[in-house]
């Protein structure tokens, strides 16, 4: 016990009466309860030892009760040994942040803060002053040498975190386990931080990396002009800015040095906008794949590792799909990957217009998958975002927030499995890329006119397969033979470094799929190529579908939905389009049937469970909703980015379109007509898959898309022989299954397909 206890310089003492003290600070307020307190609080100002207050109060209280008092308060952290080694207000503020004002202070006088500037405008000076007012031992570090021999806290000021000179400390900190701290003090935006502990936080390498891929236009010039843009970017500030933002940085190192390297900055960037006073949080993650400080050059030398499913109860089978853990679960585990600055998801947010009480829908970040050279496919970026469904706001949030992970993992990076060479050398380990993408010779034949008629990469046909040619290719493990397959790099992963005009593959999200583990994104990506590949057969052969009874299934949303589309003047219906794979598929249809224009929505789903894939599509019409709402609003407004579905939603009729009216010859189909087998485990559902695939003369491949710095598992799982819903017009189940099923009398000619082409 203090021999002279103090009452922290953080508290203030008011005695409220004779058996009560309130003590009050600026994080809270403590009510102390007992006569012993109120008498020996008050006393408590250093200048009495524990004798003369056992002397003063013996009249009043015993001397066992002073003892009890006295030392609760030292283990509740109220007294300290007085006095203090510092003035009493930065006691308080060290106490404040929970550490001991004796202890605090003996660090911050024993610190050295090294500041080095790389940005000739930064407050330098200004923030030597702020720390040396502290007993902090700050200079200005003009050997840049001498800056990484340094054992205290460096400091690094920037106009740009991407700076060059970067790199060259960055190492040099790493190689002597130094931490530093970086920061951009002027602009509208200052930025505080990270400090960079080398073994325990992520380095400079994998802030830059991140920035990189979030500077979307940024790298659009770069590659236009084959230069890097001059930096820094024009600075809007004014001094009172950077001396803020100054302050607030030396704030936070204090904070850091008192407190033995715990701060807010630690293994952070703090960014504050000040045209609104707000200030952001954004995590530095920590790449294992980094080049400088995790395992590059090994990551990029691993070997390729089979994808066996493992045993993974099924925890959550209400909204979605089956999954390992609950949205909630999810999005707390991934909610630090959003950020503009430091995430690989840029935004996610509710999308405005539908009522999201009962059509929530999300919209996450920037599409990376879409991200090109040309500027026509760069403005569709901004308008192709990620977006979320879901019956619910949490599980249409985890769904934005997969999607963008799932497709962020799929862009191309440098560092994936790869082999190179030619389709022959390969024999039969290679896969024929054309048996999973399903072009017809006619389009190939004619794809230099069509191609040039695309506003999108959807419905672009890629140059003819050269079997001689060398290319690099990606391992594929076979859940069918249980071997390793290959296909080429530039079908498995978004911008492939290869030339358009000559590159025999494009790649797309079919099967792509996040999940909690392996798995369930398995599961996913395999349910969403059985979708597709039902869409396709459907809607290219025009042919008309039953109606599905939704009143037969125990879903209250349901009902509940179609009330909600009738608010706005439109019709909802689903349509059964299971085919001989058996697992239930659907398409949901939503039109203004009472003016013009109809605004025809889609939504596609497929699942084991019925009311799954019928939720599955209906929530993937709501993601239609606030875009045909917005057009409701402002009929008038002009859109001079029109695209196809601007185009479908103002011309399309259920009169042109009648394959999406239910078949009037067929009764509807009801939740008795798809029995669902109810399995625990989500890789009992994978197996079945696989085996009902194979039944079928369909080999299952997965490719292992995951990110070890994001930890979401990811995958695209391929299927060759189903077909894409996207317009792939060659030989095969498109003109085969149809009269397989009885719903065409002989196969349609190719010329005969419709010609409109899914959309999106």
């Amino acid at each position: 016990m203090s021999n002279r206890p103090t009452l922290k310089s953080c508290y203030d003492a008011h005695v409220v009466d004779e058996h009560h003290v309130l003590l009050l600070a600026r994080n809270g307020t403590e009510l102390l309860t007992g006569r012993a307190y109120a008498s020996v609080i008050p006393l408590l100002d250093g200048t009495r030892s524990v004798d003369e207050l056992l002397d003063l109060l013996a009249h009043r209280v015993p001397a066992a009760e002073i003892f009890f008092v006295l030392a609760r308060l030292e283990n509740m952290g109220f007294i300290r040994t007085a006095p203090p080694a510092t003035t009493p207000a930065v006691a308080a503020f060290l106490e404040t942040l929970g550490t001991d004002a004796d202890v605090g202070a003996r660090r911050l006088r024993g610190a050295h803060v090294p500041i080095h500037s790389l940005d000739p405008s930064a407050p330098r000076e200004l923030l030597i002053s702020a720390l040396s007012s502290l007993d902090i031992h700050a200079w200005p570090a003009n050997d840049a040498v001498a800056l990484t021999q340094e054992r205290g806290l460096p400091v690094i000021l920037v106009d740009d975190y991407l700076n060059p000179g970067l790199e060259a400390y960055n190492r040099g900190f790493l190689a002597r386990q130094t931490p530093f701290v970086l920061a951009k003090l002027h602009g509208p935006s200052a930025w505080l931080g990270p400090v960079f502990r080398p073994g325990h936080t992520g380095c400079w390498q994998c802030l830059a990396a991140r920035l990189r891929q979030n500077r979307v236009i940024e790298t659009y010039l770069e590659r236009l002009h084959q230069r890097p843009l001059p930096r820094p970017y024009p600075q809007a500030t004014v001094p009172p800015v950077a001396a803020a933002a100054a302050h607030l940085l030396a704030t936070e190192i204090v904070k850091w040095l008192a407190l033995d390297g715990n701060c807010a900055l630690d293994g952070s960037l703090i960014s504050l906008d000040f045209t609104t006073l707000t200030t952001e949080r954004h995590a530095l993650v920590r790449r294992p794949q980094c080049i400088a400080c995790g395992g590059g050059e090994s990551w990029r030398a691993r070997a390729p590792v089979p994808l066996r499913p493992r045993s993974q109860p099924k925890a959550f089978t209400q909204d979605g799909g089956y999954r390992a853990c609950a949205p909630e679960v999810t999005l707390a585990r991934h909610a630090h990957q959003v950020s503009p600055i430091t995430g690989v998801i840029a935004t996610l947010h509710a999308a405005s217009f539908a009522d999201p009480s009962i059509a929530p829908v999300y919209i996450s970040g920037q599409n990376t998958a879409m991200m090109s050279d040309s500027l026509s496919l760069l403005r569709t970026n901004f308008r192709g975002q990620c977006s979320g469904k879901g019956k619910t706001d949490t599980q249409a949030k985890a769904s934005a927030l997969c999607e963008a992970i799932e497709r962020h993992s799929g862009v191309f990076q440098g560092d994936e499995i790869r082999v190179r060479h030619s389709y022959r050398e390969l024999g039969g380990r290679a896969i024929h890329p054309n048996t999973a993408m399903c072009f017809s010779d006619s389009q190939y034949a004619t794809r230099e006119a069509w191609n040039a008629k695309q506003l999108k990469m959807n419905h672009v046909v890629p140059a003819p397969f050269d079997e001689n040619a060398t290319l690099e290719w990606c391992p594929l493990w076979s859940l069918t033979e249980e071997t390793f397959k290959y296909l080429p790099a530039s079908y498995c992963y978004y911008g492939y470094p290869e030339p358009a005009r000559s590159m025999p593959c494009l790649a797309d999200s079919n099967g792509c799929a996040a999940g909690n583990c392996i798995e369930e994104a398995i599961l996913q990506g395999f349910m969403e190529l059985v979708e597709r590949d039902s869409v396709s057969l459907w809607w290219y052969n025009r042919v008309r579908r039953p109606r599905v009874d939704l009143d037969s299934f125990d879903e209250p949303y349901f009902a509940e939905l179609r009330t909600y589309y009738r608010s706005l003047g439109r019709e909802l219906w689903v349509l059964d389009l299971t085919t001989d794979l058996g697992i239930p598929a659907f398409a949901a249809i939503s039109a203004n049937t009472h003016a013009h224009p109809q605004a025809i929505t889609l939504g596609f789903g497929a699942h084991l469970s019925p009311r799954l894939g019928i939720l599955r599509a209906i929530t993937e019409a709501n993601q239609f909703l606030p875009l045909v709402l917005e057009r409701d609003r402002a009929p008038d407004k002009a859109r001079p980015n029109e695209d196809e579905v601007d185009a479908w939603l103002r011309d399309a009729t259920l009169d042109a379109h009648d394959y999406l009216v239910p078949a009037a010859d067929l009764p509807p189909v009801r939740a008795a007509d798809h029995p669902t087998e109810h399995r625990g485990d989500l890789r009992d559902d994978v197996e079945a898959c696989v085996r009902m695939a194979a039944r079928h003369g369909l080999e299952t491949l997965v490719l292992d898309q995951t990110r070890p710095d994001i930890g979401m598992h990811v995958v695209k799982v391929v299927v060759p022989g189903l077909r894409h819903f996207w317009r792939r017009l060659g030989p095969g189940r498109l003109y085969d299954v149809p009269v397989k099923l009885g719903w065409l009398q002989r196969p349609r000619l190719e010329h005969e397909l419709n010609p409109v082409s899914i959309f999106f």
